[in-house]
């Protein structure tokens, strides 16, 4: 007889997001997701597998939730990536933790991942950067951006801001910085 699990996997997801997002990958260990979710150490390898799974498992719910649900989608293309760039300088300057983006923050850790891990973190960077080529291509066809507008030097331009900005944000929270980063962003947007 197969017993049932007694904890959501949802709720322990979200709880070892966030202490990986928080500690990082190397600094959270598999006794401190114990610790924090109470769930027994076999359970949670049975539900998740090793610290390596667990942590896949969670960047991938940090995916959903944080990363595509904030992405503005069906509104004029240059706004998208301006409202995004505003949405993050926002985003970062509020958090009282200052846990940057679990994106850029494993990508910081990169010898420490496997390269599975590693493999989801560039399919992610690739992910913001189509965003922004996607956007800009989008704008230069319905005339906001000049025709000869360099659409993949500005997408990767971009991309840099992004992870600029997400890691100064680890170590500054103060908003003047924060969005004069996301201003200088969208200063390239200017045809």
């Amino acid at each position: 007889m197969v017993r049932q699990r007694e904890f959501d996997t949802d709720d322990i997801l979200a709880i070892a997001m966030n202490l990986f997002w928080q500690r990082g990958y190397t600094n959270t260990s598999m006794k401190d997701v114990v610790q924090a979710t109470g769930v027994q150490p076999g359970s949670l390898y049975s539900a998740f597998g090793d610290k390596e799974k667990l942590f896949q498992q969670a960047l991938r719910k940090y995916t959903q939730d944080f990363f595509r649900a904030f992405m503005p989608r069906n509104c004029p293309p240059l706004d998208c990536i301006q409202q995004w760039f505003e949405y993050l300088a926002d985003a970062m300057a509020k958090d009282p933790k200052q846990k940057g983006c679990l994106i850029i923050n494993t990508a910081m850790e990169r010898e420490a991942h496997s390269p599975s891990t590693i493999a989801i973190i560039e399919d992610r960077l690739d992910e913001i950067e189509s965003f922004f080529r996607q956007n800009l291509h989008q704008a230069r066809l319905d005339g906001s951006l000049p025709k000869n507008y360099d659409v993949d030097v500005t997408a990767k331009a971009l991309l840099g801001t992004v992870v600029g900005m997400l890691a100064v944000a680890r170590m500054r929270r103060d908003s003047q910085t924060l969005h004069s980063i996301a201003k200088g962003a969208i200063a390239l947007l200017k045809a």
